[in-house]
């Protein structure tokens, strides 16, 4: 089974690394590449970092962020420009198409590619010339700190931070059932090599303006109700946030608040990104499976939060899901039978 040591046996033996991650970028992601940017540096190896898409503006603040190409043309030419063959790391994504739409392009048209694939995800297709994959770990953050252990570079207190957002957010502040006494014990450490919890909840978490604020009275007030009470659903449109002058970053966190009440056994937040263009988002306790739950759509994620895109208008993709996730959670589909 591959293992940390693995990871840093394989990281020394290379040069020329493109890092990149999944589309819509979250803490563990965007804390994962940073981290993993500076150590490459303080190695002497050749890289790039990219995301499609802007940083959300509540990771902008993160050291390192302003390095992160957002034209993946760019970036990989920075790096062959480095000369020798170009590795592939990609983290926190459950397959090659993670990272979105210009990546998808930009790859097809490569020729073969060593992929260093690492992530957390139970639903990881195991697409890459080598694989860590572990769904133990609360986060890749969590991962890519054994990973530095390993390499024997020292834990600076910009990677310092940048891990711990990693774990902080995967874990929904220590309040998600993946923290773990390791989870807690390494960001401990982290805050011991200079990590900051506060500018982390202040930043991420403490840092929205009225019109976010605006957009989630407006969201919260489509709850739905179902599976006889113990679900709920509810949506933001784009004329929402066109009324309320936001982007789709400003709905980070809600569906997080919606979890907070009693008795839901399965919330989803239907998120239209563009017509036509519908991002789900699920939380779920135990029996139901959310992971399993979005393989369905063509999604996944972890047994407790998993996601899937829909390509349907709004309604219909409301609809469409909704009726089969009943139907699934009815015949045990999606059912954690051995719990």
């Amino acid at each position: 089974m591959t293992s940390a040591s693995n990871i840093a046996d394989y990281i020394k033996s290379q040069d020329n690394f493109l890092i990149s991650s999944h589309v819509f970028p979250d803490g563990d992601n965007v804390g994962s590449v940073l981290a993993l940017s500076e150590v490459l540096t303080a190695l002497g190896k050749n890289h790039a970092v990219y995301l499609e898409g802007p940083v959300p503006a509540i990771y902008s603040w993160m050291p390192g962020a302003d390095d992160i190409f957002d034209d993946i043309t760019r970036a990989a030419k920075s790096v062959q420009d480095g000369g020798n063959g170009v590795t592939l790391i990609l983290v926190d994504s459950g397959d090659i198409d993670r990272p979105g739409m210009n990546f998808c392009k930009w790859y097809k048209l490569q020729n073969s590619l060593d992929i260093l694939n690492i992530d957390h995800h139970i639903s990881n297709s195991q697409f890459g010339t080598i694989n860590w994959v572990n769904p133990e770990y609360s986060s890749v953050g969590e991962m890519l700190f054994e990973v530095i252990k390993e390499l024997g570079v020292k834990i600076t207190r910009s990677i310092a931070q940048n891990l711990f957002v990693s774990i902080y957010t995967d874990t929904g502040k220590f309040s998600f059932s993946n923290t773990s006494a390791r989870a807690l014990k390494y960001a401990g450490e982290l805050v011991e090599a200079g990590a900051s919890p506060i500018k982390a909840f202040r930043n991420v978490y403490a840092n929205r303006n009225m019109a976010s604020f605006n957009l989630q009275v407006e969201s919260f007030q489509t709850l739905t109700t179902w599976l006889d009470g113990t679900g709920c659903y509810f949506k933001v449109t784009q004329e929402m946030m066109e009324r309320t002058e936001t982007t789709i970053d400003d709905t980070e966190g809600f569906i997080d608040m919606i979890r907070t009440l009693k008795n839901f056994r399965i919330v989803v937040f239907f998120k239209e990104v563009a017509p036509g263009d519908i991002r789900v988002s699920t939380r779920a306790y135990a029996p139901i499976h959310a992971s399993r739950m979005m393989a369905i759509f063509g999604g996944g994620g972890h047994p407790r939060a998993a996601g899937c895109r829909l390509v349907k208008p709004l309604e219909e993709a409301i609809e469409l899901f909704i009726r089969r996730s009943e139907q699934a959670i009815n015949t045990g589909e999606v059912l954690e039978n051995d719990l």
